[in-house]
C-alpha cells in the first residue's frame, strides 16, 4: 500500500468526541471509591452501565485510573481485530487514527500466531497526548493473561477484547495495566476502555521480576507518574476512538482482507 492512499485522512479534522464523555472528564478527578481495581476486570463485561464510565482520578495507593466509554456505530468486531493487526505495519497508519497525536509505530510479530493476530505481539508506537513526546511498549496478550476469565470472548454480548501491558521502551521500564473491551450493540459495538497507570511497574530484562518487588508501591509511582497524565490519557483515549470509530468501517472497506 502506498503512502499516497492514506495522506488525505491525515488531513482529516478529528472526529468530534460526545459532549457527555468530554464533559465528564473535564469535571475533574472521580471518586476513587468509583474506580475498579485490577482485580474487578471481569465487570468489564456486563453489559449494563457501571459507575463512573467516564473519569479518571489517582488511587490511594498511587495508581492512575482511567475510564473511558465509546459508542461505535457501525465497527464491528472483526474490524477491531483486523485494525489491530493491520495499522502498527506502516507508520502513517497509526498516524491516522490520531494525526495530531500520533506520531510513529512499528511491530514485533509474536513468535507464535495465537488465535487472535494481535496476541503475543508488541507494539512500539511514538506519541503525545499532551504531556510530552513518549516512546511506548505495548505487549499485547490474551485477556486471561492479566486477570480476565478464560471463557470472557465465549459471552455473545462480548465482541473483542484488546489488553495488555504498557511501558516505557526508552525507560526500559513496564507500568500500566490496559483494557479495551468492545460488546456488541446495535449496529456495531461500545467500548470499554481502563487504564491502571503504575499499577504493573517492571523493568524490562532479566531483573524484571526482583524489580517489579521493589518498585511497586505508592512513592515510586508518586516519583514516576506525572499528576497530569490520567488526565491526558482520559482526554487522549476519548479523542483517538471517536475518530478511530468514524474512520474504521471506511478503512476496513478500502483495504480490509476481502479487498
Amino acid at each position: 500500500m502506498s503512502h499516497d492512499q492514506l495522506q488525505p485522512y491525515l488531513a482529516r479534522p478529528l472526529a468530534p468526541v460526545d459532549p457527555a464523555v468530554a464533559a465528564a472528564i473535564a469535571a475533574g478527578p472521580i471518586d476513587p471509591a468509583q474506580a475498579l481495581a485490577p482485580t474487578e476486570c471481569d465487570r468489564l463485561l456486563d453489559p449494563f452501565p457501571l459507575p463512573a464510565e467516564n473519569g479518571w482520578c489517582t488511587l490511594p495507593d498511587g495508581v492512575g485510573y482511567v475510564a473511558v466509554r465509546t459508542a461505535m456505530p457501525g465497527v464491528s468486531a472483526e474490524m477491531v481485530d483486523w485494525w489491530f493487526d493491520w495499522h502498527p505495519r506502516q507508520g502513517i497508519r497509526y498516524r491516522v487514527w490520531h494525526p495530531l497525536a500520533h506520531r510513529e509505530n512499528s511491530v514485533e510479530q509474536p513468535a507464535t500466531p495465537g488465535h487472535k493476530a494481535h496476541w503475543g505481539a508488541v507494539h512500539h508506537p511514538v506519541e503525545d497526548i499532551g504531556t510530552g513526546e513518549e516512546h511506548m511498549r505495548i505487549e499485547f496478550t490474551r485477556p486471561s493473561e492479566i486477570g480476565m476469565s478464560n471463557d470472557a470472548l465465549a459471552l455473545p454480548h462480548v465482541g473483542t477484547i484488546v489488553c495488555g501491558l504498557a511501558g516505557d521502551d526508552r525507560r526500559r521500564m513496564r507500568h500500566t495495566i490496559m483494557f479495551h473491551v468492545f460488546l456488541r450493540h446495535g449496529d456495531g459495538v461500545v467500548l470499554r476502555s481502563r487504564f491502571w497507570i503504575g499499577a504493573a511497574i517492571r523493568p524490562y530484562g532479566p531483573l524484571g521480576a526482583a524489580g517489579a518487588a521493589l518498585l511497586n508501591n505508592r512513592f515510586v509511582r508518586g516519583a514516576i507518574i506525572p499528576r497530569r497524565v490520567p488526565a491526558a490519557l482520559a482526554r487522549h483515549c476519548t479523542e483517538e476512538y471517536a475518530n478511530l470509530a468514524a474512520l474504521l468501517p471506511e478503512l476496513y472497506q478500502r483495504f480490509g482482507p476481502a479487498t
